[in-house]
């Protein structure tokens, strides 16, 4: 079995995975909802979230599908020793190039389907804000970021295989694990490449979340409102930080359409995952992530021979980043990211508790209610479908949750509204 077989089933079986969970999630249309989440939506809310879900999974598809054939196309020919004996200047020039090629070719055909995502579903459903110009400004930095990204990580490994060999990639662990934690703890500094933070002005607001941190021994390096209203309609909050300094983010959405004890609940959640260091855990699981990655690199530069079947006369450090990061790591990370996935929901459920052990259970539940119609959630997703992708619990079963932890849990029968 050839290695271009091989890749070209990898590719297959990533598609027919994305498309069996849209197939399980069709099937779930116009079910009934869960009695505790029904008054979420209205009868014509839910109409048109059927049609929204629908329009967006269709697209989704469409865009795998394609995906998929593009990636079938590159690695199952010579088409990059092809262009790669083509270009001008030495080895890591030519190897620079091609990557840059390959990252551009990425974003220009992603591009229509980015369009049609935001500037005609979000927009036709009234959740996408972005102007013209911010939607080109923000897909020109995404290609300039993942262009030094990619650049970055191809020059540490060939770094690392030329000057210590195999031992190298053990380099090639650390700076990707540093990088991960870096990202982790400076979320705020690369948000800002997109948005504009502005200092919460002084209220109750303000002293509320400061004391909630404050009393959890928490310091506060401040508290930002984020203009997540330009590109769109949904709410959502996080916090971010170093150690015992944090700085909370909120949306400008979450701070015009909620209520103080609201957002209040939405933070002491937040404080339960920092007393359990879940935060911390979902990092260092992450960096665990990288370490296969790191392997999965060393296994290329120790097997010519993938190389060779492309067309190369020798071991490609730069193809090898190429065909680790679009084909071969997929499935890899797809099965390790079902645990970690089934772990995320209990510490969800955990930091919800939390919320309403300090008072907060029923501003959670109202929250919690106000953030899937705001965001448009799926109030009935297929099981299998959250067994193997949801980091986060239903939201039925999170308010289910929250009113067992206050004995106010209802009868099967009876209505939450």
């Amino acid at each position: 079995m050839t290695y271009k077989f091989i890749f070209l089933i990898f590719i297959a079986l990533d598609l027919a995975y994305d498309l069996i969970l849209r197939i399980l999630s069709a099937t779930r249309r116009g079910k009934p909802l869960p009695d505790t989440v029904r008054d979420i939506y209205d009868a014509d809310s839910y109409a048109r979230w059927l049609d929204y879900s629908a329009e967006k999974r269709k697209l989704g598809a469409l865009e795998k599908i394609f995906d998929a054939a593009v990636l079938s196309l590159l690695f199952g020919t010579n088409v990059f020793s092809a262009v790669y004996d083509r270009l001008p200047g030495n080895e890591l020039g030519k190897s620079l190039l091609l990557l840059l090629l390959f990252t551009a070719l990425l974003t220009v055909l992603s591009v229509p389907f980015d369009w049609a995502r935001e500037k005609r579903i979000e927009a036709k459903y009234g959740f996408g804000k972005t102007a013209t110009g911010t939607f080109w400004r923000d897909e020109i930095t995404g290609f300039l970021t993942n262009t030094l990204l990619n650049a970055a990580l191809y020059l540490a490994v060939a770094w690392c295989w030329r000057t210590f060999g195999l031992k190298g990639f053990f380099g090639v662990f650390l700076i990707l694990a540093v990088f991960v934690a870096a990202f982790s703890m400076l979320s705020t500094t690369f948000q800002r490449l997109y948005n504009k933070f502005t200092p919460l002005e002084d209220g109750t607001l303000r002293r509320t979340l400061a004391d909630l941190f404050k009393q959890a021994g928490y310091e506060l390096e401040d508290i930002y409102v984020m203009d997540a209203s330009k590109r769109t309609s949904k709410a959502n909050a996080f916090c971010s930080g170093l150690g015992r300094f944090k700085k909370i983010v909120l949306y400008d959405n979450l701070v015009n359409g909620y209520t103080e004890d609201e957002i209040a609940a939405v933070f002491a959640h937040e404080l339960g995952h920092y007393r359990h260091r879940d935060t911390m855990k979902n990092t260092v699981f992450t960096v665990l992530l990288m370490g296969i990655v790191a392997a999965a690199a060393a296994w290329f530069a120790a097997t010519p021979e993938v190389s060779l079947a492309y067309g190369f006369d020798a071991m490609s450090p730069v193809f090898g980043v190429i065909l680790l990061q679009s084909v071969a790591l997929t499935p890899i990370l797809t099965l390790f990211m079902i645990p970690r996935a089934m772990i995320a929901r209990r510490f969800e459920f955990r930091a919800d508790a939390a919320a309403a052990e300090s008072g907060y259970g029923e501003a959670l539940i109202s929250a919690l209610k106000k953030l899937s119609r705001d965001n448009f959630s799926d109030l009935n997703p297929h099981p299998a479908v959250v067994a193997l992708e949801y980091d986060h619990p239903t939201t039925a079963d999170r308010i289910r949750a929250v009113r067992e932890r206050e004995g106010q849990a209802r009868s099967p029968g009876e209505s939450a509204g």
